[in-house]
């Protein structure tokens, strides 16, 4: 359920619903399909040919993740492996958690070759630049 702010249009507050996205700033937990997620801090580097997203998703290993594209939104999904509560602690803040995140991608990314590798926690998820985004040199003919 999207959460109300406000907002001022020529000096009336009105109230418009908040994204899921709006609500990610404040890192609050989401709870869905009975799991907990958060969302992993990411880093997004732009190379000549390509981007590379980075997300820490520690205690993850290859068979936790899950990477989708679909209708142009990347989804980022990964589970811990089975974690149990400490069984001898008289007060725990700890709760285990997922992570999830996704973003929308522009048509200059070559979605047929996007590829992702999970090392000691970190998500690596290359997406690379279509033809038409690479930069290019103009030959310039004399005339």
């Amino acid at each position: 359920m999207a959460e109300k702010k406000k907002t001022e249009h020529k000096g009336q507050p009105q109230e418009v619903d908040a994204t899921p996205l709006e609500k990610r700033a404040g890192r609050e937990a989401e709870r869905t399909r009975g799991e907990t997620f958060v969302a992993p801090d990411v880093d997004i580097y732009e190379k000549d040919d390509s981007l590379v997203l980075v997300a820490d998703v520690p205690g993850v290993g290859a068979d936790g993740v899950e990477v989708r594209l679909e209708n142009g939104v990347l989804e980022l999904t990964a589970h811990r492996g089975e974690e149990k509560d400490p069984e001898d602690a008289d007060y725990s803040e700890y709760r285990p958690a997922g992570y999830h995140r996704s973003f929308s991608l522009s048509e200059d990314i070559d979605a047929d070759n996007i590829a992702a590798t999970i090392r000691q926690g970190v998500l690596t998820v290359t997406l690379p630049k279509s033809a038409r985004a690479k930069p290019r040199k103009v030959a310039v003919k004399a005339g």
